[in-house]
């Protein structure tokens, strides 16, 4: 067999847990069905956690994430039409809804599992400035309204620091020079 020189081929994310277990997902070839998968590395069992589906076609997808002690997950999904993070139980039961509105939630920076809070970035957040302009926010993980970390009309894009401490965000608008500050994670409770 010869392998694929297609560079959008799908390529299943993998997460190799601490306990024993590979964390997959694979989609359907018509791409309208997603499956979260978990297989055993002991035995090769493997089992459908979450399914996801799609009257459209799944254009994007994101790693699955282990929190708790690998007792929960966070799984994204577009099946409102919008980008999403949902937090599940280890089974794919769902515990609760963490993003939810008319924006886009993209990329997961960090994790604070004794705060319970989701660091992540979004798009068309506040309607007042272009939906295609980045920002981050942070978001309890039982799901209230996510708080912006880095404000304004402006694009973003923000990295933590090693020790989620702190955060650099270098941002930029059409009209204007790039710029870079130095924020503290705690100045937002």
């Amino acid at each position: 067999m010869q392998n694929s020189t297609y560079r959008d081929d799908f390529r299943p994310t993998l997460l190799l847990s601490e306990k024993g277990k590979i964390y997959f997902h694979t989609i359907s070839r018509d791409r309208q069905s997603l499956k979260i998968c978990v297989a055993d590395i002991n035995t090769g069992e493997v089992q459908v956690l979450i399914e996801d589906k799609t009257n459209t076609y799944f254009y994007e997808t994101k790693p699955v994430y282990l929190i708790k002690n690998e007792t929960q997950m966070i799984h994204w999904s577009e099946r409102d039409g919008w980008g999403h993070y949902y937090r599940y139980d280890i089974n794919g039961n769902l515990i609760n809804r963490i993003t939810k509105g008319s924006f886009h939630s993209d990329n997961i920076n960090y994790i604070d599992e004794k705060t319970n809070t989701m660091y992540f970035t979004a798009h068309g957040v506040d309607n007042s400035i272009d939906p295609y302009y980045e920002h981050t926010y942070k978001v309890s993980l039982t799901g209230r309204s996510p708080r912006v970390l880095n404000p304004g009309n402006f694009n973003t894009s923000t990295r933590p620091s090693d020790n989620h401490k702190y955060f650099v965000n270098n941002y930029s608008e059409r009209l204007t020079d790039a710029s870079t500050r130095f924020h503290s994670f705690r100045k937002y409770p």
